[in-house]
């Protein structure tokens, strides 16, 4: 029992993950509202409005407004048509357009990035036993399936690879391409068919590991009753001793 890892209860590891993804989006909010301001984004946002407005009242549509071009009467399509075709021959919208679309996904995904490297890897190092915020407020701690401690390259993968880039990024873009009209809905499947995934995984492995888990080979344990050993070899001297003490007492 000494070498396994001690479960955390789950009401505790949904109270933590609450409180976590609860400080990374106050988090996220303000470094957006940051980032809007040092780049003057709602402004420009504003112009391209304006531009949009102002295609709509010299054509009577706007290309901004219409789903299927298709289903228009002959004589709304030919002025639709010319609509986008005096949105197109605009230099200015299309800067516009191009920084917007950018920026807006730059933001998003650094703002994100930013608050998992803070909250999901800086925290925890500092605490020591893989602990975020949630985690120490509820007596939770991440360390290796072997119960060694989480050294720094293991809460990266952990916290970057697993946590950021495929429990979130591979949603958060296709709802974003989904925006943009650029995917169908079909995007919307992504998030939806990665949370069964997770929780399949979560309650059919031994240590209810999720995808981040099994990148850095880690499990959320309790904290009170979880033997955590700083290195491989303390882990090795203590197997040792145990069965030196087992052979003893035969």
């Amino acid at each position: 029992m000494d070498f396994e890892i001690q479960r955390a209860p789950l009401l505790r590891r949904l109270a933590a993950f609450l409180i976590d993804i609860l400080l990374r989006g106050i988090l996220i909010v303000a470094l957006l509202s940051l980032f809007a301001s040092v780049t003057r984004f709602e402004e420009k946002k504003q112009r391209m409005e304006t531009i949009y407005d102002e295609i709509a009242e010299r054509f009577g549509i706007s290309p901004d407004d219409v789903m299927d071009s298709s289903a228009l009467p002959p004589e709304e399509q030919e002025r639709y048509r010319l609509a986008n075709e005096a949105l197109a021959a605009d230099e200015e919208a299309g800067s516009l357009y191009r920084w917007l679309i950018i920026s807006y996904v730059a933001g998003v995904s650094g703002a994100i990035l930013i608050t998992y490297l803070l909250l999901e890897f800086a925290v925890p190092l500092l605490f020591r036993d893989g602990r975020t915020v949630g985690k120490r407020l509820f007596g939770l701690c991440v360390v290796h399936t072997n119960c060694v401690r989480m050294e720094a390259g293991a809460m990266f993968i952990r916290s970057f690879f697993g946590k950021y880039i495929v429990e979130t990024m591979i949603s958060v873009l296709g709802i974003i391409l989904l925006n943009m009209g650029t995917v169908g809905s079909a995007a919307l499947m992504l998030p939806i068919l990665l949370f069964l995934f997770e929780t399949v995984l979560f309650f059919a492995g031994k240590n209810r590991q999720l995808i981040h888990d099994y990148f850095a080979q880690s499990a959320v344990a309790d904290y009170q009753s979880q033997p955590i050993y700083d290195t491989l070899d303390e882990l090795n001297k203590a197997k040792g001793k145990k069965t030196e003490k087992a052979a003893k007492s035969r």
